[in-house]
């Protein structure tokens, strides 16, 4: 990435958590990152498509791999991958501090960011996701429900990285550092989600066994 384009992000992106969108101006943006107002509409073409971006590199400034498992990985270890590689942004030890604030600023108050953010990070991996957990239940498992049950394995990810405070304060300093590595935490977190979907499989299964249902 451009050397001007990346500082550009990294100050907005600071400034953005700070003040929010409408406080922070492009003359301050450019005063702190030591460039010109004409940067901004040469890299960007507004404060808007910087904000924009500033989200976005806050949400994931490492893109995601496409397919992160082996080439005829089972289904389970499919999950384990996208899991592993989620909790690997979500504790990410060298993200600063202004990527959480600005993701929490922008989820409160969503913008044109959000959207975009959507389009383009998430709802790919949530797409690839999902056709793991299809491949997990049955048939039957209406869409809904495999939305509902992609939605579960998510939100135990965005957990570690959203409420870290809070996790702090329950369990205490020491027991939260073991809680949080990488390996644990994804491996906890697939074991459930497997646990999880298993059951349902079972529940679809003694259902369509009934006698007069079809399967």
């Amino acid at each position: 990435m451009d050397a001007t384009r990346q500082k550009l992000i990294e100050t907005a992106g600071q400034l953005f958590s700070r003040d929010g969108f409408e406080s922070t101006t492009v003359r301050e943006i450019c005063q702190h990152a030591g460039t010109n107002v004409a940067s901004i509409h040469y890299h960007f073409g507004d404060k808007e498509r910087l904000y924009i971006e500033a989200v976005k590199h806050a949400h994931c400034h490492q893109p995601p791999s496409p397919q992160p498992w082996a080439e005829g990985a089972t289904p389970p270890q499919k999950l384990a991958a996208i899991i592993h590689q989620m909790m690997t942004v979500m504790l990410d030890a060298e993200t600063p501090s202004w990527h959480t604030e600005l993701m929490m600023r922008e989820l409160a108050r969503p913008t044109s960011a959000c959207e975009a953010l959507v389009r383009e990070f998430i709802d790919p991996l949530f797409a690839q996701l999902l056709c793991v957990v299809t491949e997990l239940l049955p048939p039957s498992v209406p869409l809904v429900e495999r939305q509902g049950l992609a939605f579960s394995v998510v939100a135990q990810c965005l957990l570690y990285r959203y409420h870290r405070p809070i996790g702090r304060l329950l369990v205490g300093e020491n027991h939260f550092q073991q809680l949080t590595t990488i390996e644990e935490s994804a491996r906890r977190i697939t074991e459930f989600s497997l646990g999880g979907l298993q059951s349902v499989a079972t529940r679809e299964g003694a259902v369509a066994s009934k006698p007069g249902e079809s399967s």
